[in-house]
């Protein structure tokens, strides 16, 4: 019997490669893997096809992973960061499935993965100054480690449009603010999805479901900035249909701030729909509203 188990072991190194004790031991349940794509055209910028797993030995992290790291430590989230790990050729490639991003992640004796792809491509120069831009595009799935089937448990969907005065660090920006986005909404739905994966916020924010046009959104918009007490609305993250907003980021006194404009936001009317509130959010600090549009008029 021994003998047998000592033969599976062996094959199961050959096919996939084994994690190192260091992979093992690092901390945090859930491991990333992002592929990043820079296309030409980008002015300062090498085109090409990125992965941190492509070394059979030493990961090589992309900027992009640099980055989303930094901003998921910042949302109370510490990812699984392998030192060395022993990967199989064939799994040695870019754009991993779902199917077997689950498969590493369960010989990592990790929890979940992420998997998915960051993609950076060149806008069309901004008139009339001739601004040049990026345009930022990342979709990413949260899986069960060692999942059969590959089942998504979340997807997360990050678009941001990078716009300066010159070409000097243009893609960095761009990496820098779509980075941040995804962080938060990655830790927004670690813990809505719950496991040992924690994250930790005190920020409150407007959380709108259902947002099927995207005036109504620019109106709801409209509406908090005609109040006095609101000085900015930022737009924190978007994933699954769900449209989160912070009022008044960074300044004192938020809270009290935040509640009134969910009021005055619940008894608003406006002229295609009405905004209900949910009486059990998904998620501490998040108060989650439902768009809902008036049936058509004849």
């Amino acid at each position: 019997m021994k003998k047998i188990s000592l033969l599976t072991m062996v094959l199961v190194a050959m096919m996939v490669g084994l994690p190192s004790v260091a992979a093992a031991q690092s901390s945090g349940q859930v491991v990333l893997f992002l592929t990043e794509v820079v296309e030409e055209d980008i002015s300062g910028a090498t085109p090409g096809v990125s992965f941190w797993w492509e070394s059979a030995q030493t990961p090589q992290w992309t900027r992009s992973d640099e980055v989303i790291f930094a901003a998921l430590r910042e949302a109370g989230v510490e990812p699984q960061v392998p030192r060395e790990t022993n990967i199989s050729r064939i799994y040695r490639r870019p754009h991993l499935s779902p199917v077997n991003a689950a498969q590493l992640g369960a010989l990592m004796e990790t929890d979940r993965v992420l998997v998915g792809t960051v993609e950076y491509k060149p806008l069309e120069r901004l008139a009339p100054l001739g601004y040049p831009g990026v345009l930022v595009r990342a979709d990413v799935e949260l899986i069960a480690a060692g999942s059969a089937d590959g089942v998504s448990l979340q997807r997360f969907t990050v678009e941001r449009r990078v716009f300066g005065r010159s070409d000097v660090g243009l893609l960095e920006k761009a990496r820098a603010q779509a980075g941040q986005a995804l962080g938060e909404v990655i830790g927004y739905g670690l813990k809505s999805t719950g496991g040992n994966v924690g994250v930790a916020s005190d920020a409150t924010l407007l959380a709108l479901r259902n947002v099927e046009r995207a005036r109504y959104l620019e109106e709801i918009r409209d509406r908090l900035l005609a109040l006095e007490e609101v000085h900015e609305v930022r737009e924190r993250w978007a994933s699954e249909g769900v449209i989160a907003l912070e009022i008044n980021p960074g300044e004192p006194g938020t809270a009290d701030v935040v509640d009134y404009v969910f009021r005055v936001l619940e008894h608003h009317e406006f002229d295609e729909f009405r905004v209900l509130r949910h009486d059990r959010p998904v998620a501490d600090g998040v108060a989650e509203f439902w768009v809902e549009p008036f049936p058509a008029r004849r």
